[in-house]
Parts: C-alpha cells; structure tokens; sequence
C-alpha cells in the first residue's frame, strides 16, 4: 500500500512538474486497486489542476466502480473537475451513470450564469450517454 501511495505521489510530482504524458500513462498502467488511493489524492488535494487530472485518470481507467467517485466530483467548484466528471459519466454510460447524471441536474452555484453553464453541458452529457446507451 504504500509503495503504491509513493508511486502515485511521484507521478503526481511529475505532472507538477509539466510531464502530463509520463504521469497520465504511468497511472493508467497502473492496476485498478489504485482507484482507492486516486480517490484519496483527489479528496487531499488543493490544485484545480491536479483534482482535474486525477478525475480523468480514474475514468479513464473504465471501471463501474468509479461512478459514485464521479459523482462527487461533480459538485467540485472547479468548472474543469466537473467537466472532466462529466465526460468520465459519458464515457462510463449505463444506466447508473445516467442516473448519476439525472440526479445533478439540481446542482445550483452561487452565480446564476455558472448554472446555466453546468446545465448545458449536463444537458449534452445526458444526450450523449443516452446516445452510448442505445448503442450497445
């Protein structure tokens, strides 16, 4: 376990350090147990960017699992967190997703314009996973 902390932690030093690529593709080669420790990074950490990192390596990493995590994250206050949650709900799409997606769609932020931004891309994510639903 903590080999597998340290080994995030370093990764994570490397996107800090503008080496997205190397960071990105180490933590996706990484197992699937990691999503826990992933998930804990993302609740610790205070940089936007990193938090938005952090979301799209965990979807991408295709696991059911991390449909409930995705729903936290979009109640991040960080437009890119949410975006990425977002794409994450699409790209995960069954049926649990989209009632994760449905059931955000009273999410209110302080400013009425930033509302309005979330509920279109809502909207689209919503559209989009019905879209990938039918598909399969």
């Amino acid at each position: 376990m903590e080999s597998t902390r340290s080994q995030i932690a370093e990764y994570l030093k490397r996107f800090r350090k503008g080496d997205r690529d190397g960071a990105f593709y180490g933590l996706l080669e990484m197992d699937h147990s990691i999503l826990p420790e992933l998930m804990a990074a993302f609740r610790s950490e205070r940089d936007s960017r990193v938090r938005e990192f952090l979301v799209e390596i965990i979807w991408q990493h295709r696991e059911a699992s991390a449909i409930p995590f995705l729903k936290e994250a979009l109640h991040d206050k960080a437009a890119a967190v949410w975006k990425q949650a977002l794409d994450g709900l699409v790209a995960l799409a069954s049926s649990a997703a989209l009632d994760v997606l449905r059931d955000t769609r009273t999410r209110q932020f302080p400013a009425e314009r930033a509302t309005k931004e979330f509920r279109r891309w809502l909207d689209e994510a919503i559209e989009q996973a019905e879209s990938a639903i039918h598909r399969l």
